[in-house]
């Protein structure tokens, strides 16, 4: 798959597919969310100082790159579909024991679990519908992850505004809808006969791939096309996703302690702004398969350019400054950011290499955000102003390394065939 291919039609199965894989999205971003819009509240029911803030914080972002790198290769190895499944029903108990927790200690241990679950299932979910879409109609079905993510920021941010009044209530209110969105997601990818159907159609399709055989590791890291791939997606995802990371879990945070607002108020600016992130990460999945895409990227990074600096000039003090960046952000996101790092990694890897390789890239960023977000509260509290202008720095590196990929993919993908299919010899 390139941004030039040709589009295909897909049937109502492979749009099932997509959305009971991209619910691996929606649940991770909207732990992320729900992790961000609770932190106020938990620093004052556990009584947290900023470090213990940051260090919770860190620990679901540290989890979840623990659980992209190894389930990514378990995925590999022992098979897609049985992680595809098993890792969701992790996700269930992580949370539940979130809802449950009557302590400091029992609160991060929930957070840690739903974050191996749900770190795993990033990379397993999107390899699984990668290898069964049909050719021509890959990128629209990885990019409808991205648009899974939206919603599960928009839901959370909308359940978080709706409960902000009612305190730990509304926290518990709040994680409880993950799990009833997590178990129905369970049962149908354990029980539907049209996923079965299509994974049997990508093993004759793919046939010539040996996809059920991992690709060895050694070889994953020490051959040059990909361990270029690894390099380059990685770099990508690691400076970028250092803005988005922080934008989803301390937004509500940093409005709250900086712009003074109040919870409600926090909540409903960030709900209005991820409507507008979601309306384009639905038009980037239009366009993930066609020349638009990368036009769209070099847009969507200007734009959060800008965003960041406008932030960072008036110091995040000025609520009605801030919601302009807020949408200015969400305008940007989907076009130059998670959604796109997707799709690459998808085609610059074959089949039998894809959640293995994801999950290093995953893994490592994540790695790097989870030290970020624990300093991230000391840093808000020394000068908000110099958060945003590091975060302007990130925005403007993550750009540049983008641009080197648009313009290298066609060279690292020269031995592949679209999404990663290798040519004969």
């Amino acid at each position: 798959m390139s941004a030039n291919a040709i589009s295909t039609k897909l049937d109502g199965r492979y749009w099932k597919l997509a959305i009971a894989g991209g619910m691996a999205s929606y649940l991770d971003s909207a732990a992320i969310i729900s992790v961000g819009i609770s932190l106020a509240i938990w620093q004052k029911a556990f009584g947290m100082d900023p470090w213990a803030v940051g260090f919770l914080s860190a620990s679901l972002t540290f989890s979840i790159a623990i659980g992209a790198l190894v389930g990514g290769r378990i995925a590999d190895v022992l098979g897609r579909r049985p992680v595809f499944n098993t890792d969701l029903a992790l996700y269930v108990i992580g949370v539940a024991t979130i809802l449950m927790a009557s302590s400091q200690n029992m609160l991060i241990a929930g957070v840690i679990i739903t974050g191996l679950a749900a770190g795993a299932d990033l990379p397993t979910s999107i390899a699984v519908i990668s290898e069964r879409a049909p050719k021509g109609g890959q990128g629209r079905m990885v990019a409808f992850t991205q648009v899974m993510w939206t919603i599960g920021i928009v839901v959370a941010t909308l359940i978080g505004f709706m409960v902000a009044h009612l305190g730990m209530l509304g926290v518990k209110i709040l994680f409880l809808h993950l799990i009833v969105v997590a178990v129905p997601t369970l049962l149908i990818r354990i029980f539907s006969r049209s996923f079965r159907e299509m994974e049997e159609e990508a093993k004759d399709r793919n046939s010539a791939d040996d996809t059920d055989i991992a690709v060895p590791l050694k070889t994953i890291l020490t051959t040059r096309k990909y361990l270029n791939g690894i390099v380059m997606t990685a770099a990508f995802y690691i400076f970028y996703g250092l803005v988005a990371n922080t934008f989803g879990q301390f937004k509500t945070y940093f409005l709250v302690t900086v712009g003074d607002a109040s919870q409600a108020t926090a909540t409903g600016f960030s709900f209005c702004a991820t409507l507008v992130g979601l309306a384009c990460a639905s038009l980037f999945t239009r366009a993930a398969d066609t020349k638009w895409r990368n036009r769209l990227f070099y847009f969507g990074a200007i734009l959060l350019v800008l965003g960041l600096s406008v932030a960072a000039l008036s110091g995040g003090k000025i609520l009605w400054i801030m919601l302009i960046v807020l949408i200015m952000y969400n305008l940007s996101n989907p076009f130059a950011g998670e959604a796109i790092y997707k799709v690459w990694t998808q085609e610059i890897f074959p089949v039998n290499a894809r959640a293995t390789a994801q999950g290093i890239t995953y893994a490592i960023a994540r790695f790097v955000f989870a030290g970020f977000a624990l300093v991230t509260p000391a840093i808000i509290a020394w000068s908000p102003s110099g958060l945003f202008w590091m975060l302007v720095g990130l925005a403007i590196v993550s750009a540049v390394i983008g641009s080197l990929l648009i313009r290298a993919n066609a060279g690292i993908t020269a031995s592949l065939t679209p999404m990663g299919k290798q040519q004969p010899a």
